[in-house]
């Protein structure tokens, strides 16, 4: 038996109900070769195999330092108190864990200091920065705003007291040493395991930030969604309120700005405002548009003249609240060079904004809401891979894994999309019976999606299904104008408590729904992924129809364009393999354990009419699958002689016709 298998039966064997599971054994060893060799890993490893058990404890007898990337909080948080603590149990000895977040987290004690200062008594800010400075002389916090007994509001934090790049001194803050951003860091730099998130870490890579330490491999867990975050992460923006506070910053610290610098910024804002609002509401593209380019030139002109004068003002005018002389001199140094780079800065992305040309590489676009004065222009490539392949492949060894990562048996799209060329493969699957614990139906009588019936149609089909299952349910939807039309028209009707995604925080709702027996929740994208319901409360997921991204996407937008024009399979190389792995997600809502059984409906009959419908359903778990609701459903989902306590009995309903299982086995029907 190799080393790592020794280790990992060593470890898991502890955990209650210990099972052997095959993937987790398989994925172990391949994670562990590849550390061993520096080379890449792409792991599809199903639900309920384990996946953070077998790249972890490779990880940790290799000796590696070693960044573990998620995609949600529930995974990180599941990270650092219930997997890393139990594998430091059963290995006997200490494992050095950090959490990295953004500096925004994190109290600037010198901005404290400041705004204790300046905020008088009577201020309603008053109140909670007294708390806070008595929370810190206390040694009852530790700076991170997580960690807080209460919640401070959101300007106050962001505006007066949180850390700031760009405003940083560094190594030469007096409070240096003691900084809660600082105090993180170093926890970072003394970590072996560093939990961050996916927008965290690209953040770090594509600004060259230096919030995470130097580490040997980054694990990508939740790696689905990989190629967004990437995008997003190397995206440029500019808002409505960007050279405002560019100005309010700069006139809090200078006795005196020149009034010119001043009516030049204001003018270009004019201008600036009004090339935009013009447009109306909404999104627009980005085009050679004379009045919007000669406003976003201005706008850069009078921010590069507004950079100069502040880097060669006199430091001398400069209003700071230090005792001692020194060092309120070397610090206004320090503050004029940043105040100066973060104006030049916003100087060079107005110019991008300028010169935007549609046939280049990225999609441009703006989003407006005249109703509250706002705007924000983008700028995103349409893809990451180049600039993946240059910061990070070539860089460090990645692993890659998630219960979706394949389409159609591959993993060509992905590595397609982030740039990944050579790597180590394996789709392992999952331990759980999907055959036995899952039923796919796909009803063949409703109308198509693109039918203008088909919303109203599939409304008394939905009620049909719930009342079958007696609620514990997801119903799933692409998008919040179906949602809303079919849960307006059932939750007054439907004998079951229920609640859309509108009514309460998302964390509030799964509480609500794990605790609530027979509860059923309308939601949209928020839902189909990273929530863990096992046992009976979710016992049925309906998802309306195939996620296809939605076309107004500016990204997808441009790049299904470059597309066509390059005579590419814009739908099968591009639109149909984000909607397959976004609908594996959604799929794999239902079965967590091995004890769960439940139904899935897809109430899209593409699945069933579209050549493409067999490509997506082979890449679906190997649930059996009917195309009508059998009568004996209703007694197979609630009778009592479950063989376990939590289980749910065996599905125990008729093969139908005109299907064949991913298994091969065939499956007889009648069409209704």
């Amino acid at each position: 038996m190799p080393a790592i298998d020794q280790t990992l039966t060593r470890i898991v064997s502890q955990l209650p109900e210990y099972e052997v599971r095959p993937q987790q054994q398989a994925m172990a060893r391949l994670v562990a070769r590849c550390l061993q060799e520096r080379r890449h890993a792409i792991i599809e490893a199903g639900t309920g195999s384990g996946k953070s058990f077998a790249y972890l404890i490779p990880i940790l007898e290799g000796g590696k330092t070693a960044v573990v990337a998620t995609g949600t909080i529930a995974l990180q948080e599941q990270l650092l108190h219930k997997d890393l603590p139990f594998i430091e149990k059963a290995l006997g000895r200490p494992i050095k864990v950090a959490l990295a977040k953004g500096r925004s987290h994190y109290l600037c004690l010198r901005k404290l200091q400041e705004t204790d200062q300046a905020v008088l008594s009577g201020d309603p800010r008053r109140e909670p920065l007294d708390h806070l400075i008595q929370l810190r002389a206390e040694q009852e916090w530790d700076g991170d705003r997580a960690n807080l007994p209460f919640v401070v509001e959101g300007a106050l934090w962001s505006e007066l007291l949180a850390s700031d790049s760009d405003d940083c001194l560094g190594s030469r803050c007096p409070h240096f040493a003691i900084s809660p951003q600082h105090v993180a860091r170093v926890r970072c730099e003394q970590a072996q395991i560093i939990i961050a998130n996916h927008a965290l870490y690209f953040t770090d890579l594509a600004t060259g930030a230096g919030v995470l330490p130097r580490h040997d491999v980054v694990v990508f867990d939740e790696a689905h969604h990989l190629d967004r975050a990437a995008v997003h992460a190397f995206a440029i923006t500019v808002g409505r309120h960007s050279a405002s506070r560019v100005m309010q910053r700069v006139q809090r610290r200078f006795r005196s700005l020149p009034l010119h610098l001043i009516q030049r910024v204001n003018e270009a804002e004019s201008l600036a405002l009004e090339a935009v609002f013009r447009h109306g509401r909404g999104q627009f593209p980005l085009t050679r548009d004379p009045d919007f380019t000669g406003a976003a030139r201005a706008m850069a002109r009078a921010l590069a003249q507004l950079a100069a004068w502040i880097g060669r003002a006199d430091t001398g005018q400069m209003l700071l609240l230090d005792s001692d002389p020194g060092e309120a001199r070397m610090r206004a140094e320090v503050m004029r060079e940043q105040m100066a780079s973060v104006a030049q800065g916003l100087a060079c992305r107005w110019e991008h904004f300028a010169s935007v040309a549609p046939e280049a590489e990225r999609a441009n676009w703006m989003q407006i809401d005249p109703s509250r004065d706002y705007f924000e222009l983008y700028s995103a490539p349409l893809s990451a891979a180049a600039e993946l392949r240059r910061l990070l492949w070539s860089q460090r060894t990645c692993v890659l894994t998630s219960a979706t990562l394949a389409v159609d048996g591959s993993f060509d799209f992905l590595k397609r999309e982030l740039g990944l060329e050579e790597t180590e493969e394996a789709i392992l699957g999952s331990p759980f019976d999907y055959p036995r614990q899952a039923l796919l139906y796909v009803p063949s009588h409703v109308p198509a999606p693109n039918d203008p019936q088909f919303t109203s149609a599939i409304i008394p089909l939905i009620e049909d299904i719930l009342l079958r299952t007696r609620g514990r349910a997801f119903v799933l939807f692409t998008s919040y104008r179906a949602l809303r039309e079919v849960a307006g028209a059932l939750i007054g009707r439907l004998p079951f408590p229920c609640h859309t995604q509108e009514e309460l925080p998302r964390q509030r709702l799964i509480e609500w729904f794990r605790s609530t027996p027979h509860s059923v929740l309308f939601a949209t994208a928020t839902f189909w992924e990273g929530v863990d319901v096992p046992g009976e409360a979710l016992s049925c997921v309906i998802i309306d129809k195939l996620p296809f991204a939605s076309p107004d996407d500016p990204v997808v937008q441009a790049r299904t364009e470059r597309m066509r024009a390059a005579h590419e399979d814009w739908f099968n190389g591009f639109m149909l393999p984000r909607a397959t792995l976004a609908l594996k997600q959604g799929f794999g809502r239902l079965v967590r354990s091995r004890l769960d059984r439940g139904l899935i409906a897809i109430l899209d009959k593409r699945l069933l009419t579209m050549r493409y419908g067999q490509a997506i359903l082979r890449s679906l778990p190997p649930a059996r699958r009917v195309t009508r609701l059998p009568e004996t459903l209703e007694a197979a989902f609630l009778s009592g002689d479950a063989p376990h306590p939590g289980l749910r009995p065996p599905l125990s309903i008729p093969m139908q016709s005109g299907w064949r299982g991913t298994g091969g086995e065939e499956q007889t029907s009648e069409e209704p």
